[in-house]
Formats: structure tokens, C-alpha cells, sequence
């Protein structure tokens, strides 16, 4: 095992998300219960909320490209309540990888 120098930003759909997936694709299949990504910050970090507000606009281009490439169909969201309403977030320093293999990135 290895302490990886990174932090993190662990997020899953709310039920607002997933209202809007809805409304664009209507047979994916998403609830409260889907996988949720995990984002690598920085390791130490003191507050949380300005490391999310750093972040919240990739992280929510990210998901949502996830559902639909089309910018003009995005949920608009325009402060950290309407991120928060999209999202459960949890946040961490410690990330430890249990495998002998070495990582692996790709540019998305």
C-alpha cells in the first residue's frame, strides 16, 4: 500500500441531478443509488469551502458532460447552494492506493 499526496472531492447525484437527467435522457438509468466520481485536489487543504468553490465549475462540467455534450441543455447553476442542491459532497486528505500497479492518467 501507498499514501497517494493527494486529496479528495467525492461526489454523487442529488435528486435535483438526477431530475434534470431525466429530463434529458428519460431511459438512463440514474437514481440516488448510482456510482459517484472521486476528484484528486490537492492533499492538505484547511477549508473545504473554498476548495470546492475552486473547483465546483469543473467538477460540474465534468458530470454533466457525463449526461449530455450539449452545453446549451447543462443545468444552470449560478452559486455553491444550487452546486450543493446537484450534488453530495464529501471531502477527504487521505488517499491511499492498495495496489501494486502504478498509476495511470488520462486527459479527458
Amino acid at each position: 500500500m501507498k499514501i497517494v499526496n493527494r486529496g479528495f472531492i467525492f461526489i454523487k447525484p442529488s435528486p435535483a441531478f438526477i431530475e434534470w437527467v431525466k429530463q434529458i435522457d428519460p431511459e438512463l438509468l440514474i437514481d440516488e443509488q448510482a456510482e459517484g466520481s472521486v476528484y484528486l485536489i490537492e492533499e492538505e487543504f484547511w477549508d473545504d469551502e473554498l476548495i470546492l468553490k475552486n473547483y465546483a465549475k469543473k467538477i460540474a462540467a465534468q458530470e454533466m458532460s457525463s449526461i449530455t455534450e450539449d452545453e446549451t441543455q447543462w443545468f444552470k447553476w449560478s452559486n455553491m447552494g444550487d452546486f450543493e442542491a446537484l450534488f453530495s459532497v464529501e471531502m477527504g486528505c487521505s488517499c491511499i492506493d492498495l495496489l501494486t500497479l502504478p498509476l495511470e492518467n488520462e486527459a479527458i
